[in-house]
């Protein structure tokens, strides 16, 4: 928001669909979509848009296609912008998407395996959008990391309980911690950006503070049920802040664009136990530690932050960069030529 000058809308959901999800009646499925016929799942809101001549752009993001039924919270929404886009993470799951997504003016998703679906079945223009993730706020190549060993996301249990007995018994000088989401509000009353901003401050300042960092593939056996491979939030967010990040890399071919660079993930073995040994002889070795903290700063700084991916869509959009994204995309470089001395790499390039 800050970037683009955006304002922010929060849809609420409306009374009576939220009574229909907790009464978990068996006539939910039946009543909800009664409700999404009649007067819509959220409640109206009040949005005034600027007489500026510029073009009015509505970017619509969801975990899911479900969520763009936020639109209905905007009467008139397509009348009303010159541009609506819409940002969904988990894009595979096709009998999420409401009937109007056909009235997108494009589609961006983070995994390139679902693009020609989407576009047969919506008649859209859909593009890749990768995730990224705010190394100029959150960043840092930084040697205190008092941490040893963190796990970001989903582990499989046989690690998890490898790591836990090496690491986390009263005579262990080293110490394993793992990172749990913080539990889903289906009606929260806050504003999500209010909670989440905190859990993510203390997010990126234990990850600022670690040596190790643990991430699987979504693919990899004992994970949760995923149809793809898929380059998610961690890879990036481990690195920015300078994590050495060990596990199983993903799988899918845009892992390989996107995490081309020396030791940007070191591939354990399947066995438990040999992984153990490896991450301490890795702790053990703090020139190596440094040389891939701040490698993977850099590569990050360079190549995943949200205001180069940003960029990429205004751009495919054919809309002009606002003064504050170029300001900070020149903040990014200039980070970037400060480091280059010291670590380089020909996958390093950044444009503005």
């Amino acid at each position: 928001m800050d970037t683009c000058d955006a304002h922010l809308l929060i849809p609420v959901m409306r009374e009576s669909r939220q009574w229909v999800q907790r009464s978990r009646r068996h006539t939910a499925i039946f009543l909800e979509k009664l409700i999404r016929r009649t007067t819509g799942l959220y409640q109206f809101l009040e949005v005034s848009l600027p007489a500026t001549g510029a073009p009015n752009v509505l970017i619509v993001i969801g975990i899911s296609g479900a969520q763009l039924e936020l639109l209905s919270s905007i009467p008139k929404w397509r009348q009303r912008f010159d541009l609506v886009i819409a940002y969904v993470f988990d894009a595979w799951i096709w009998e999420a998407y409401p009937t109007f997504t056909n009235q997108l003016d494009h589609l961006f998703v983070p995994l390139p395996e679902v693009i020609s679906t989407l576009q047969a079945r919506f008649g859209i223009p859909v593009s890749l959008l990768p995730f990224g993730v705010d190394v100029l706020v959150h960043g840092s190549d930084g040697s205190d990391r008092p941490l040893d060993v963190i796990s970001y996301g989903r582990i499989p249990a046989q690690f998890h309980q490898a790591f836990s007995k090496a690491f986390n018994q009263p005579e262990s000088a080293q110490c394993y911690y793992r990172s749990l989401p913080r539990r889903a509000q289906y009606f929260p009353t806050r504003a999500y950006h209010e909670g989440d901003r905190l859990d993510r401050q203390l997010l990126f300042h234990m990850l600022r503070r670690t040596k190790v960092a643990l991430a699987f593939d979504t693919l990899y056996p004992g994970m949760r049920v995923f149809p793809h491979s898929f380059v998610t939030l961690r890879w990036f967010e481990c690195g920015a802040t300078g994590c050495a990040i060990v596990g199983k890399r993903p799988t899918t071919p845009l892992g390989d664009q996107l995490l081309n660079w020396q030791d940007a993930v070191i591939d354990l073995p399947d066995d438990p136990e040999t992984s153990v040994q490896i991450v301490k002889d890795l702790l053990a070795d703090s020139s190596q530690l440094q040389a891939i903290c701040s490698r993977n700063y850099l590569e990050n700084l360079s190549r995943h932050d949200w205001r180069l991916r940003i960029q990429d869509l205004l751009t495919q959009l054919n809309l002009p960069l606002p003064a504050r994204l170029v300001y900070q995309l020149e903040q990014l470089k200039s980070l970037q030529m400060k480091s280059l001395p010291l670590q380089a790499h020909p996958s390093t390039q950044l444009s503005v």
